[in-house]
C-alpha cells in the first residue's frame, strides 16, 4: 500500500503520488521467484468479531466500550484460537516442505501468515482446517493554520488540560523520527504498561515502536520502527495528529498538532524500499500492525495509505480494520487522491473498509480561500462496494508539519494523507472528553456535525456529499453532537427507472438530543423524477426513514444531498447518494467464452448503445477516451470467484479500426470492475505506469459474470480485431537461450514464451555484463544485439513481463510477480 500525499515535497510536485500509482519503475523487493507470502484464516471469529455477537462474552472482555485483550475471557478466547492455529501451522509445514508461519492474529483476525514456495501456494486452500487465503497486497504511504480552521484550540483550554491527554494514536505507515522537536517528551511521562516494542525508538512521548517487515527482506532498515534514510512520511502525519503544541518551526512561526497531548505509536508496516516511491509494506504486515495496535491499547490507528477497491471480501486489511473498530479502536483512513485523473468512484482501500472514517482533503487558506474540496481528492461512492464515503472531510492542502532532519525538519505536504491525521487528532480529543463512546458514535458526531465544503474558490456552491461527505469537521460542535446516528451517510446504491428504495436511519439520544426534530431533504443538484423523501419529523430516540424514488423518465445522474435535522437552532446534517441508471449493456446480445485462448470479434455492423462507463467515471484525465458512441460487441465470461485474474488484450485490428477494451459485472455498464478494468496500464513498477493500452483485466475478481466489451470511440471506424483471454495468469515468462554461442553480427538468440496473457514486448530490457543492449522481439523469439563487444564470455541479463503484469499494480503480491529477469554466459565466437 502506498503513502496518500499527493506529491513529494512541495519542491517536486511534478512528481504527483496518486492512490495505487507511482512514477517510476521498482524492483522486485520480496525474494526472487522463490516465495509468497500469503494469509491464511481459520473458521473461527476473532476476539473482535466474537464480541460483536457473543454478549456474555463481551461482557467479560470489553471495558468503558473498548476492548480489554488482557481480561480472563480474552486470554483465554485467544489462548483457543491460537491453539488451533498451531495445529494448523504444523499440518501446513508438514504439507507444504519449505513453507514457514510469519505472523500470528487473533484479536483482528483468527489467521496466520505463511511464507511458501511460489509454486506450492495453491495448496494452502486445499489444507484441511484452512478456511480462506488471502493474498498479499502491496500498500504504500500516499499546520499552522489549521488546527484553528477545525476548532482544535478551542478544545485544549487555557492550559491544554483537554489537549489528548491520555489518548494513543497509532500512526500504521513507513515509521516515526522520535527525536524530532515536534515530538519533546519534556513534561511527558510513559504511562503505566509502556513502553513497548524495540525500546530505543520510544520517548515519553512516543511510547509504542514496532517494525512489520515481510519474510527475507534484505534492506538493511526493513526491521527498525525508524529508516534514517526514507522514513519521511509518518514524521509528518504524526506532527499533524499530536506534535507538540508551541514548537517553533522559525523565530515566527510556531506549530501544534490536533490532539497536542496525546501519545503516538509508531507502527512501521511499510518497510520495504521501492526506487522513486518510498517505502512499501503488504498486507499481512499491515494486518500485523492492525493487530499489535489493538493489543497495544492504541485508542486511535491512523492509516495515510492506500490502494484501489479490490473485491471487498478478498481484502485482508479492511477485514481487520473493521474488526479493531469492533475491539474499541477508532480507525482513520485516507480517501485517496485520485479525483483529477479519474474522477468519482475512486476512493480506494482501506478507506473502504465500512466502519472507518474516510477521509476528503480541502484547502486550509495558505494562499487560497479555506475549505475548498483539494482537486486531487478522491470521491465517492467506492467503485466495487458502491458505498458513500469519503465521510469526512479536513484540511490537507499545503500543510506544514515534521519531517525527520536529514531531509530539512519541516515540510509542506499535500494530500488525503495530511487530511486523516487531522481527523485522528479530533478523534483523540474527543475520546478524552467522552471515553465512553465507541467508534461509531466518534464517526457519527464528525459525520452530523460537520461544515461545507465548496467547489471553487468563490465558495458559492457546496462540494457533493462524493466529494465532502458530511463537511468538514468541527470539532467543537462535535463535542456535543446531540444525537447520534447509524448509519452516518446512506447509499441507496444504483437505481433504475420506475423503482423506490427506503434506508432506516436509527437515532439516538447522545445529550440534550431527546425529543422531536424536524426534518428537510436537501438535494443538492435536483434532477427531475429523482427524488428523497422523509417524514416531517422525527422523535429522538427513534427510526428515520428515507425513501428514494425515480420516476419512469428520470435522467441518468448521481443524485446527493443531505436528510437535515432541525431542532431550534442546531442543525444536523445526514449524507445521503445514488445513481440513477439505465443500464442499456444487459439488452446486448453476448457471446459467451469457456476457456482461455486466441478469439476474433467485429464490431461492424453492431448496436451503439453504450457510450460510456463508470465506477470511475472521469479517466479522461489520464487520457482514456470516455465518448465511447460507435459500435460495441460484448463477450460474457464467468469468474469462480477462486483465480487471481482475468482479462483480455486486443492482439490485432483490421486497417483503421479502433476497438477499446473495457470490463464490467454483467449486463450494466455502471459496474466496471474496478480500475483494471480500464485500458490504461496500473503497475506502478513499471516505467509505462498510466500509459494507455489495448487491454482490460480484473484482479482478484469475485464469483459471477462479467461483461467484456470491445467498444468504439466516437466518430472511429468500426471492424473486425482478434483478441487474447487468459485466466489466472500468475506465470511469468519462460527465458532461454536459443544456444550458447553468439556472434556480432547476429546477435544473441533467446526464447521467450508465456502461455498466459502473452509476452509483453514493451518490457522487454536487456543488458549483457552490466551495460544496456538493444532487444527485438517477435513470435516467441528475441534477439540482443551485440554489437562492439569482444570475443569471449560474456554474461546477459533479459528482464521480461507478460501483459497481465501491467494490471497487476500492488494488489498483487509480491512486487511484479509475473516478470521474469534470466540471466546467463555466453561466448561470442572469435
Amino acid at each position: 500500500m502506498h503513502l496518500l500525499k499527493h506529491g513529494l515535497p512541495l519542491l517536486a510536485a511534478a512528481a504527483v503520488l496518486v492512490l495505487g500509482t507511482s512514477a517510476a519503475a521498482r524492483t522486485n523487493a520480496p525474494v526472487a521467484g522463490g516465495t509468497v507470502e500469503l494469509v491464511v484464516r481459520l473458521g473461527a471469529p476473532s476476539l473482535a468479531e466474537a464480541t460483536r455477537s457473543n454478549r456474555t462474552l463481551a461482557a467479560a472482555t470489553v471495558r468503558h466500550r473498548h476492548l480489554d485483550v488482557r481480561a480472563p475471557a480474552s486470554v483465554s478466547y485467544l489462548r483457543t484460537l491460537a491453539a488451533a492455529q498451531r495445529t494448523l501451522a504444523s499440518r501446513i509445514v508438514r504439507t507444504i516442505p519449505g513453507s514457514t508461519v510469519r505472523w500470528h492474529y487473533g484479536v483482528v483476525l483468527d489467521g496466520i501468515a505463511v511464507v511458501v514456495p511460489r509454486a506450492e501456494a495453491e495448496r494452502l486452500a486445499s489444507v484441511p482446517g484452512v478456511a480462506e487465503v488471502y493474498p498479499s497486497v502491496t500498500y504504500h504511504s500516499l499546520l499552522d493554520r489549521s488546527p484553528q480552521l477545525i476548532g482544535a484550540p478551542a478544545m485544549w483550554g487555557p492550559d491544554l488540560a483537554t489537549a489528548g491527554q491520555g489518548i494513543k494514536i497509532g500512526i500504521v505507515d513507513e515509521g516515526i523520527d522520535q527525536s524530532h522537536p515536534f515530538f519533546n517528551p519534556a513534561g511527558y511521562t510513559m504511562p503505566a504498561g509502556y513502553p513497548k516494542g524495540n525500546t530505543a525508538y520510544t520517548t515519553a512521548k512516543v511510547i509504542v515502536a514496532r517494525a512489520f517487515p515481510p519474510a527475507n527482506t534484505p534492506w538493511k532498515y526493513a526491521g527498525l520502527p525508524f529508516d534514517p534514510q526514507l522514513s519521511e512520511h509518518a514524521t509528518h502525519v504524526a506532527g499533524i495528529a499530536a506534535g507538540n503544541n508551541g514548537t517553533a518551526e522559525s523565530r515566527t512561526v510556531s506549530l501544534s498538532g490536533i490532539a497536542p497531548k496525546a501519545y503516538l505509536g509508531n507502527y512501521k508496516a511499510l518497510t520495504v524500499p521501492t526506487p522513486g516511491d518510498g517505502l512499501d509494506g503488504n498486507s499481512p504486515e499491515i494486518a500485523a500492525a492492525i493487530e499489535a495496535g489493538v493489543k497495544d491499547g492504541m485508542n486511535v490507528l491512523n492509516f495515510s495509505i492506500g490502494e484501489p477497491e479490490m473485491t471487498p471480501k478478498r481484502d485482508v486489511v479492511v477485514d481487520a480494520i473493521d474488526a479493531a473498530t469492533a475491539a474499541g479502536v477508532v480507525c482513520v483512513t485516507a480517501a485517496g487522491n485520485d479525483f483529477s485523473d479519474l474522477g468519482d468512484g475512486t476512493v480506494g482501500s482501506p478507506a473502504t473498509a465500512p466502519d472507518a472514517i474516510a477521509v476528503a482533503a480541502v484547502t486550509n487558506g495558505r494562499g487560497a480561500p479555506a475549505d475548498v474540496i483539494a482537486d486531487f481528492s478522491s470521491g465517492g461512492p467506492t467503485p466495487i462496494s458502491l458505498q458513500l464515503k469519503p465521510e469526512v472531510s479536513a484540511p490537507g492542502v499545503n500543510v506544514l508539519s515534521s519531517v525527520p532532519a536529514h531531509v530539512g525538519l519541516w515540510d509542506t505536504f499535500s494530500g488525503t494523507s495530511m487530511a486523516t491525521p487531522m481527523v485522528s487528532g479530533a478523534a483523540a480529543l474527543l475520546l478524552q472528553r467522552h471515553p465512553t463512546w465507541t467508534p461509531a458514535q466518534v464517526k457519527s458526531a464528525l459525520v452530523l456535525t460537520g461544515d461545507p465544503a465548496f467547489t471553487s474558490t468563490t465558495r458559492t456552491t457546496e462540494a457533493p456529499t462524493t466529494r465532502e461527505g458530511g463537511g468538514v469537521i468541527d470539532i467543537p460542535r462535535a463535542n456535543a453532537p446531540l444525537i447520534f446516528d447509524s448509519p452516518t451517510t446512506v447509499s441507496f446504491g444504483l437505481m433504475r427507472r420506475s423503482t423506490t428504495a427506503t434506508r432506516s436511519v436509527a437515532l439516538t439520544d447522545a445529550g440534550g438530543g431527546a425529543g422531536t426534530w424536524s426534518v428537510s431533504i436537501q438535494q443538492q443538484d435536483p434532477e427531475a423524477g429523482a427524488t428523497v423523501a422523509a417524514p416531517a419529523t422525527v422523535t429522538v430516540p427513534g427510526q428515520l426513514q428515507l425513501a428514494a424514488a425515480v420516476g419512469s423518465s428520470a435522467a441518468e445522474s448521481d443524485q446527493t444531498g443531505f436528510a437535515v435535522l432541525t431542532q431550534g437552532t442546531n442543525v444536523r446534517r445526514i449524507p445521503f447518494w445514488y445513481r440513477v441508471e439505465a443500464p442499456k449493456l444487459e439488452t446486448e446480445p453476448t457471446t459467451p467464452i469457456a476457456r482461455p485462448g486466441i478469439y476474433s470479434g467485429n464490431t461492424s455492423g453492431k448496436a451503439s448503445l453504450v457510450s460510456a462507463y463508470r465506477y470511475p467515471d472521469a479517466p479522461s484525465g489520464i487520457g482514456v477516451k470516455t465518448n465511447l458512441g460507435g459500435p460495441e460487441q460484448v463477450f460474457r465470461v464467468h469468474s469462480s470467484g477462486t483465480v487471481a485474474n482475468f482479462g483480455v488484450a486486443v492482439l490485432t485490428h483490421a486497417a483503421g479500426v479502433t476497438v477499446t477494451p473495457r470490463i464490467v459485472y454483467a449486463g450494466d455498464e455502471n459496474r466496471l470492475a474496478g480500475y483494471t478494468a480500464l485500458p490504461f496500464a496500473l503497475n506502478p513498477y513499471q516505467p509505462d505506469f498510466y500509459a494507455l493500452e489495448p487491454v482490460a483485466s480484473v484482479t482478484l475478481p469475485s464469483a459471477g459474470d462479467y461483461d467484456v466489451v470491445f467498444d468504439t470511440p466516437t466518430g472511429a471506424r468500426p471492424g473486425k480485431f482478434t483478441f487474447r483471454y487468459w485466466v489466472n495468469d500468475k506465470t511469468p515468462p519462460a527465458v532461454a537461450l536459443a544456444g550458447n554461442t553468439a556472434t556480432t553480427a547476429a546477435g544473441l538468440r533467446l526464447t521467450v514464451k508465456d502461455t498466459g496473457s502473452g509476452v509483453d514486448p514493451s518490457t522487454l530490457s536487456a543488458t549483457v555484463d552490466g551495460k544496456r543492449r538493444g532487444i527485438v522481439y517477435a513470435a516467441g523469439r528475441a534477439v540482443v544485439g551485440l554489437k562492439g563487444l569482444a570475443a569471449g564470455t560474456h554474461r546477459v541479463t533479459v528482464v521480461a513481463s507478460d501483459v497481465q503484469e501491467s494490471k497487476n499494480n500492488e494488489n498483487t503480491g509480491p512486487v511484479l510477480p509475473n516478470t521474469t529477469t534470466f540471466s546467463a554466459t555466453f561466448r561470442i565466437a572469435r
